[in-house]
C-alpha cells in the first residue's frame, strides 16, 4: 500500500527520534482531505507565533460528506518521520511528554459525533450535512452520541495496514493495549499464587505503580497488588475497550485510542467494522 510524504517542516515537530512503545488511533474532527490537516498543523502558532508542534505522524483520508467524492479514500499521508515525535495526546498527565514521544500516531479523516435533527437530518458539529450513507447509529449513546460518521472500508483497511507495518518494524505488541481490553475479565487473577498472577500480569502488559513490569518473586508487594486492581478495575469488551483507561496514562504499551487517554475526547469511537478489524489482528 502506497504511502504518500508530506513532511512539515521541522519546526512543527521534534525532529528526535524517540522509541516507540505505542500506536495511537484518532480521528481529525475534520473533513476527508489528508493534505489540508497537514497543511492546518503547518499553519496553527500558539498565542505569541510559535510553532504549536501539534501532529500524527500520518493521516487517512476519506469520503467527501460534502460531494461523496472519493479520491482520497483510504490514502495515507505521512506527515513527519515515525521515529520522531510531536504531541497528539493533550493529558493533563506529569508524563504527557513521554506518552507523546512514545506514540506513533494515526488520524483518520472523519468528523465523529453528529446530532440528528427533528427532520431526520444529520449534521457535524459544524453544522456540515452528513449524508444518511454515511452515519452509523450505535443504538445507543456513547459519550453522548448515538450518531456518529462512519469510517469507510477504505480507511479500515488503511489502519489496519499501518498497525501491521508499524507493529512489525518497532517491534510493538498488538495484543497488549486496548485489543487486551476486549477480553472477558479473568477473576481468577484475585485468587492466584502471586508469582503466577505476576507472570499473568506481565503477559498483559501491566505494570507496577513504579511504571515498570512487575518484578516475578512471587512477593505480594505494593507495585504486584496495584497492578492487580488496575487489571480488574479496567473496562472491557466492545465498548469498554474504547473508554478511559489508567494502564494508557500510565505508559503502557500496546494499540491505544485517543479515548482511552481522555475522557473528553470522541476519537475512535466504537465503530463495529473496526472493532472487528481489531479483534481480527
Amino acid at each position: 500500500m502506497e504511502i504518500k510524504k508530506q513532511f512539515l517542516p521541522e519546526n512543527e515537530y521534534y525532529p528526535t527520534n524517540s522509541t516507540k512503545h505505542t500506536i495511537v488511533l484518532h480521528h481529525t474532527a475534520g473533513s476527508h482531505r489528508p493534505d489540508w490537516v497537514i497543511y492546518g498543523w503547518d499553519r496553527d502558532k500558539t498565542k505569541g507565533g510559535k510553532s504549536m508542534k501539534v501532529a500524527t505522524q500520518y493521516v487517512i483520508g476519506g469520503k467527501s460528506t460534502r460531494d461523496g467524492n472519493q479520491e482520497w479514500d483510504g490514502v495515507i499521508v505521512q506527515a513527519f518521520p515515525e521515529t520522531m515525535w510531536a504531541h497528539h495526546l493533550g493529558t493533563k498527565n506529569s508524563n504527557n511528554t513521554n506518552l507523546n514521544k512514545q506514540a506513533i500516531g494515526i488520524e483518520i479523516c472523519n468528523y465523529g459525533p453528529l446530532t440528528k435533527s427533528a427532520n431526520g437530518m444529520y449534521f457535524n458539529y459544524v453544522n456540515g450535512l452528513v449524508p444518511e450513507e454515511d452515519v452509523i447509529d450505535l443504538g445507543k449513546n456513547w459519550r453522548g452520541y448515538r450518531y456518529y460518521q462512519r469510517y469507510t472500508e477504505k480507511q479500515i483497511e488503511s489502519v489496519k495496514y499501518l498497525i501491521c507495518k508499524l507493529s512489525e518494524e518497532f517491534d510493538i505488541d498488538i495484543k497488549k493495549g486496548m485489543l487486551e481490553l476486549f477480553e472477558p475479565k479473568n477473576n481468577s487473577v484475585k485468587t492466584m499464587d502471586t508469582l503466577e498472577k505476576q507472570i499473568f500480569l506481565n503477559l498483559k502488559g501491566y505494570m507496577g505503580m513504579n511504571g515498570k513490569p512487575l518484578t516475578e518473586d512471587g512477593i505480594d508487594g505494593p507495585n504486584t497488588k496495584y497492578a492487580t486492581r488496575t487489571y480488574m478495575d479496567a473496562k472491557r469488551g466492545d465498548w469498554g475497550a474504547f473508554e478511559y483507561n489508567q494502564l494508557a496514562n500510565e505508559g503502557g504499551k500496546g494499540i491505544w485510542s485517543h479515548t482511552n487517554y481522555r475522557k473528553d475526547k470522541f476519537d475512535v469511537y466504537p465503530y463495529p467494522p473496526l472493532i472487528e478489524m481489531l479483534k481480527a489482528l
